[in-house]
């Protein structure tokens, strides 16, 4: 009778996923950060590598898999096994905009990915040239629709946040604009300075607000939905465009089909991690706001980026370069 209960017992374990029965974490966590080194994703995946550590007992590694707009590293995390060791830090771009504009993705950001928890949110500010008369929401309204085709906007590529957020305000506020695309941000500003663009929706760097403050630009609004503890003089987008609200926004997600234990230990390490004073000051330092949440909030964002850009991406007729 105990020989039969114990290989009951053994053919019940035999059954049971491996993450169930080892003791998770029991070896290093890697991160994928679908840029490449240097740029603010990569250095919050950094930022975040310590105290993830602390907080799980592992050793958590940064890897960066730059390409296609995000789609590479993506492609990575789902290659390897559903089992909590390999996390992807996605943001709008791979989990929700990468795969409407590139058919060669080849994953579901809704169904595919799993997410933890967001790390993070950035507000975008709409900056114009020195030269526009015009210091609010309300007044770049009226100057723009008084002179409709007259002025460009600058993106940092086909595709990109600042492209299709800018498309969305023109859609709102019934304007018309031609779009600039640079390869990268930097690019977009120097262009905004030189007056080479008039206009530039983007998420906001030290540089950015030097030349603010030396009236070489002007930060005129934010797309926060509230005034921006970095920005907190300028005017916000929706003031002038009802409901217009626009949140860059940084979460870390898992392989779907993970299991929810492991999801769950992951989860809290991350919020830990986030609501540390050390990570909020040195998230602050890059100009973004720190952000834990559960797994339905990343969700949300998710589903509601891809419903929202694959409207714009139709009726503006978007398509990669």
């Amino acid at each position: 009778m105990l020989k039969r209960r114990t290989l009951c017992v053994l053919a019940a374990a035999a059954a049971l996923p491996v993450a169930a029965l080892a003791a998770y974490p029991d070896r290093p966590i890697r991160i994928i950060v679908p840029y490449a080194v240097g740029g603010p994703t990569d250095a919050m995946a950094r930022i975040l590598e310590a105290p993830l550590r602390q907080a799980l007992g592992t050793p958590v590694i940064v890897e960066n898999v730059p390409g296609a707009s995000g789609a590479i590293g993506a492609q990575q995390v789902l290659r390897a096994p559903a089992d909590g060791y390999t996390l992807f830090l996605g943001n709008n771009g791979p989990s929700a905009v990468t795969p409407l504009l590139q058919k060669s993705a080849a994953f579901d950001p809704v169904k595919d990915f799993q997410p933890l928890s967001l790390i993070a949110k950035a507000t975008m500010v709409l900056a114009v040239s020195k030269e526009l008369p015009v210091t609010d929401m309300k007044s770049f309204i009226a100057y723009a629709r008084a002179n409709p085709g007259k002025l460009n906007y600058a993106s940092a590529g086909t595709g990109s946040l600042g492209h299709l957020g800018s498309e969305l305000l023109l859609k709102e506020a019934g304007l018309q604009m031609t779009h600039v695309p640079y390869k990268g941000q930097a690019p977009t500003l120097n262009a905004l300075l030189a007056g080479d663009v008039q206009v530039l929706l983007t998420t906001p760097t030290d540089a950015m607000r030097g030349h603010a403050a030396a009236g070489k630009i002007k930060l005129i609004a934010v797309t926060s939905d509230a005034p921006s503890p970095f920005d907190p003089k300028a005017d916000l987008v929706k003031s002038a465009v009802p409901d217009y609200v626009l949140y860059s926004w940084f979460a870390l997600l898992v392989k779907s089909g993970t299991p929810s234990d492991v999801a769950a230990r992951l989860g809290k390490a991350i919020n830990q991690a986030v609501a540390s004073e050390d990570v909020r000051k040195r998230f602050a330092s890059l100009g973004i706001v720190a952000e834990g949440s559960t797994p339905q909030v990343v969700t949300g964002y998710v589903k509601q980026d891809v419903a929202r850009w694959s409207v714009i991406i139709r009726e503006r007729n978007i398509l990669p370069d």
